[in-house]
């Protein structure tokens, strides 16, 4: 899966996690540039086509808990070694060698004093509770009780509202750097996450494909026995289940990734064409999705039946609303230049939506799609994508023609097709 994540913070903090987020071809970042907490509502009115919001400083993140963005947010947090290697980058500008130190109390309580590297230091802390959002004054009182009575001659902070207040009133006071180790944790922490809740929605595919002519006595076993190795092969490679055969019907169950194949062969499917041959006879092959395996298999028998009413190979996929899609596998000729000018005419597309819709609408087959669907495609978020279908539906260039279960909490989602199937 690909994530664009929304890197907000300092302009040298996001650089850094732009050139560890190299490692991760997963991630699309998109960078945007903060120079304090409060201007961060005007700032991230541009994240809408973000998965995600990763914010390189913890008051940045804590600014946008109020503002009760979709996306789901993430921060970077420092650590023991973020604290130490600080110490030492800033301790040779310390006379005394007398620092002061705050950091959250989820890190726990550090002891630096068996240290050999920073055994000549006087270490004053304060930890406290991120929760605390009454605390940020409680910090800067520590440091200037500390600074005034001289017990100190430099303070390090790991928050960005205490490194301003102070900065300003003009103490010495540094900011503890992120170690690449911590951007690199969280930069794995959004993709463990997203790719979590991408696989949350336990989508079942029960497919039933039957062999609609009897097969010869001295045939029968080298065809079944021929007919079998291929599709184990096939549900081995997109982690499916093949189940015993009976009177001529195979079951497979999968999840997300047969979803996928099934999705992906709308114009050109290899799986109905190879098992044809083999059998040397018409297929059925029906594919239902739902919650649950039984919910899934009734859909297919739908499919099925639906295959059933031609004598040639056919197949079709019901989805969980009962809306039947397909056939599947077969090349439905798309009028693209007459689709290209109701785009740009009708729908006030610009070129490049036009040509990106028209390449969805031919990769589909011109089979109904949702909003989630073209997002999914365009790599945008669902509101942007919302947005393009409005402008379809205003510009008469689609239509709605049912609807389909969100598989997680929610309203069914409405699918729409060309108004003009034959364009």
């Amino acid at each position: 899966m690909n994530i664009k994540l929304g890197v907000l913070g300092e302009k040298k903090s996001v650089q850094r996690v732009q050139e560890i987020g190299k490692q991760f071809p997963a991630i699309d970042i998109l960078p945007f540039i903060l120079s304090e907490p409060y201007n961060i509502n005007i700032q991230t009115e541009t994240t809408i086509l973000c998965d995600a919001l990763l914010y390189t400083d913890y008051c940045f993140y804590l600014e946008a808990l109020k503002q009760k963005r979709k996306q789901i947010m993430f921060y970077i947090d420092c650590d023991e070694y973020s604290i130490l290697s600080s110490i030492l980058r800033i301790g040779k500008f310390s006379k005394t060698k007398c620092l002061s130190i705050d950091y959250s109390e989820n890190i726990k309580q550090i002891d630096f004093t068996n240290d050999l590297a920073v055994t000549e230091y006087t270490l004053i802390s304060n930890s406290f509770s991120k929760e605390d959002h009454l605390n940020v004054q409680k910090i800067i009182d520590f440091h200037k009780e500390l600074f005034f009575q001289k017990k100190i001659d430099l303070i390090l902070t790991s928050r960005k509202d205490v490194y301003n207040k102070l900065f300003q009133e003009g103490l010495p006071i540094h900011c503890i750097q992120m170690a690449d180790k911590c951007i690199f944790q969280a930069l794995e922490r959004v993709v463990q996450t997203l790719e979590a809740k991408s696989d949350s929605t336990n989508l079942v595919i029960t497919g039933i494909l039957f062999l609609k002519e009897s097969i010869p006595i001295h045939l029968h076993h080298q065809i079944h026995t021929e007919v079998k190795k291929y599709l184990s092969d096939f549900c081995k490679k997109y982690d499916a289940i093949l189940l015993p055969n009976k009177d001529n019907h195979y079951f497979i169950i999968g999840t997300s990734k047969l979803i996928q194949a099934v999705k992906g062969s709308y114009r050109d499917f290899p799986l109905l064409n190879d098992v044809e041959k083999l059998a040397g006879c018409p297929i059925d092959l029906g594919f239902g999705l739902g919650l649950n395996p039984l919910s899934s298999q009734k859909n297919a028998y739908l499919a099925l039946e639906a295959c059933q009413r031609e004598r040639f190979s056919l197949s079709y996929l019901v989805n969980e609303c009962q809306e039947k899609i397909g056939p599947i596998g077969k090349h439905k000729n798309i009028d693209t230049n007459k689709l290209l000018y109701s785009l740009v005419h009708q729908a006030r597309l610009n070129n490049e939506l036009s040509y990106l819709f028209i390449q969805f609408i031919v990769e589909r087959n011109n089979e109904p799609f949702s909003s989630n669907d073209i997002a999914a495609f365009y790599r945008v978020s669902k509101r942007s994508a919302e947005r393009t279908v409005k402008k379809l539906l205003s510009g008469d260039v689609i239509k709605i023609s049912g609807k389909e279960s969100p598989y997680s909490k929610g309203r069914p989602r409405k699918l729409f097709v060309l108004h003009d199937q034959k364009i």
